[in-house]
């Protein structure tokens, strides 16, 4: 089968990605390799034109090819967290919401880790945070709530472990944390969960020793209390004149 340029350019970005991730190429070009031609070119057009809507729709005019679809368009969501990060930003959260699905996760564990384990790298590139901290609080805290799932943790600990690094960047980012820190908050309580789990611990210590505390919830200031005032002495009752010159007469 003879490769077209733009193919091999989309194969090669996402080769790069594994690597970056510690995965195999072998893997990504086989996951890639299912994807028809012509469903490749509607994902490739759909990301550069930051179109997430079509992303989505893709996956469920696709259901089969769902993780395919979203494993293509994260990969190719890091071409533009240079050039576009808004759209690089919104890519990866329609990826990332791809794989959250309980069936997709169910049937392709270790695929969506490494899914979630792209979306959450993109999302905690510097230039993306800045752009769209709001949307990359989303992406951390899906993608690390995939990453927490059990059945991810025992296909993949290493990649949720990684997920859980990048997650806890941009959870932990003082715009993110601005912008969305409710979001922000739940991308951390999933980054514990991972980053507590014995597997996890056993099969990336580095990783997750490398993962910072999140930083305690902000507390509301406590208001000054009134001083009590001191109880007053009780005051006697005047003495009637006429009872104590009647007094004196006797």
């Amino acid at each position: 089968m003879k490769m077209s340029p733009k193919s091999f350019r989309t194969l090669f970005v996402s080769a790069l990605a594994a690597a970056a991730l510690g995965l195999s190429s072998v893997s990504v070009f086989a996951q890639q390799a299912a994807l028809s031609a012509d469903l490749q070119q509607q994902v490739q057009q759909a990301v550069t034109d930051g179109n997430a809507a079509a992303i989505r729709q893709l996956a469920a005019n696709n259901p089969a090819q769902a993780i395919q679809i979203a494993q293509a368009a994260a990969s190719d969501a890091q071409v533009l967290v240079a050039s576009n990060p808004v759209a690089a930003a919104n890519i990866a959260a329609a990826a990332a919401t791809i794989v959250s699905a309980p069936a997709v996760i169910a049937s392709k564990p270790a695929a969506c880790a490494q899914a979630a384990a792209t979306t959450a790298q993109v999302a905690s590139a510097p230039s993306v945070m800045a752009a769209a901290p709001a949307v990359c609080a989303q992406v951390a805290a899906t993608s690390a709530q995939v990453a927490a799932t059990p059945s991810v943790i025992a296909a993949s600990p290493v990649v949720a472990a990684q997920t859980a690094s990048s997650a806890n960047t941009t959870a932990t980012n003082a715009g993110v944390m601005a912008a969305a820190p409710t979001v922000a908050a739940q991308a951390s309580a999933s980054v514990t969960t991972i980053s507590t789990n014995p597997t996890v611990i056993a099969a990336a210590p580095a990783i997750v020793a490398s993962i910072p505390s999140a930083p305690p919830a902000p507390t509301q200031p406590v208001a000054p209390v009134a001083p009590t005032a001191a109880p007053t002495a009780p005051t006697t009752p005047p003495v009637d004149p006429s009872l104590t010159s009647a007094s004196a007469a006797h």
